[in-house]
């Protein structure tokens, strides 16, 4: 049998994939900036807002995704 071996990757693919987590970085630090501000993240809603009411029902509030979700520690149940 054969062996699959793993492609690989060029110096121009390392290149872009090292640019999108630089990127990936940068936007979640601006999106802490901007967490931390409230006159900016109150901008942030209200533009959200009008932007749910234009697309006219395709999106609600219920529906998009929380702003910040928390992970939580599994409890396991003891055996008696």
């Amino acid at each position: 049998m054969a062996k699959v071996s793993k492609p690989i990757a060029s110096p121009a693919k390392k290149e872009m994939d090292r640019w999108e987590i630089e990127s990936a970085l940068s936007t979640l630090k601006r999106a802490d900036e901007i967490r931390k501000n409230p006159n900016m993240m109150g901008q942030v809603q209200k533009l959200a807002q009008e932007q749910i009411k234009a697309l006219g029902g395709f999106v609600t509030p219920s529906k998009a995704p929380a702003a910040k979700t928390v992970a939580r520690p599994v409890r396991t149940l003891k055996r008696k």
